[in-house]
């Protein structure tokens, strides 16, 4: 199997440089969608390269399920706390001033948040678990909507359904186990055993759907408020981490912010961006078009 010619696909696909500690995960992601479709890992190469010559989005069906092999799709509720807590404490503006005579920015209908490489949606869900608490503390609160995308269509099939084994559960603050419940209510079933999925009233706020970052296709989406995208950058070469940032910004509002992991691209600078002076998290705001 020639894994160069291999990682070169999966760039061209999907911009990710595989490091080579995932090597033997690689191998592992074309074995298993070969032997799935009844081909060798020739034939399954050649295959995905024609159809990605053909047309490169949406992806072919094969080339999908060999992307769903790959990607690892494994994400945490309230990752990083203090980026989710920044989002609530701007939502909450938003309301307040949307209550004043006039207000000092422009209030949107709907504030919205995008989770750019949302996996199987905990973060999607934490976000719209802390805005639903915050929007209950006023008798005319903003409307919200959080999205979510992937490039995984496994991973997002399993986050529109929005249930968790118990296990992760322990990983939500206690303030919002409430906007949960139990699928199996078996008193001999242990609550780290159980299936539980995030309520219809905070599920109603949030809308999932595919999408390549690589591509940068035009986005069905008004502009956001709030763009999060963390430990995702880390699997693509410098100048397309640029590049997909840049695309951040044009799908960002006035005003609006980029979240970022701690400490990631932290060399990145754009004329319509302002780095936000927090300690705790890596965030700019959107200062002119």
């Amino acid at each position: 199997m020639n894994l160069p010619l291999w990682q070169a696909c999966i760039e061209r696909i999907c911009g990710f440089v595989l490091p080579s500690v995932q090597h033997n995960w690689l191998i592992h992601a074309i074995t298993i969608t070969a032997q799935n479709h009844g081909m060798s890992a020739d034939e399954l190469y050649d295959t995905i390269q024609h159809d990605n010559m053909i047309s490169s989005q949406p992806l072919s069906a094969l080339t999908q399920s060999l992307l769903d092999n790959l990607l690892i799709t494994e994400s945490r509720f309230f990752r990083h706390e203090p980026s989710i807590t920044f989002v609530g404490e701007l939502y909450k503006s938003h309301i307040t001033e949307r209550h004043k005579v006039t207000p000092s920015f422009d209030i949107p209908s709907t504030f919205s948040v995008w989770s750019a490489g949302c996996s199987t949606g905990q973060e999607t869900y934490s976000l719209a678990m802390v805005l639903d608490l915050i929007s209950r503390q006023f008798v005319s609160a903003l409307p919200f909507q959080v999205n979510g995308s992937d490039l995984s269509s496994r991973s997002l099939a399993l986050a529109k359904k929005g249930e968790y084994m118990g296990r992760k559960i322990h990983e939500i603050p206690a303030r919002h186990h409430s906007q949960l419940h139990a699928i199996q209510n078996n008193a001999d079933v242990a609550d780290c055993q159980k299936i539980w999925q995030v309520n219809q009233a905070i599920r109603q706020h949030t809308h999932f759907f595919w999408h390549n970052l690589f591509a940068k296709t035009p986005l069905e989406l008004p502009k956001q408020q709030v763009i999060i995208c963390q430990n995702v950058l880390i699997y693509f070469r410098k100048f397309d981490q640029r590049d997909i940032l840049a695309y951040f910004v044009q799908n960002l509002d006035i005003g609006g912010y980029v979240l970022l992991a701690p400490n990631e691209t932290m060399f990145w600078q754009h004329p319509s961006m302002r780095r936000v002076d927090n300690g705790q998290i890596n965030a700019w705001q959107k200062i002119s078009q």
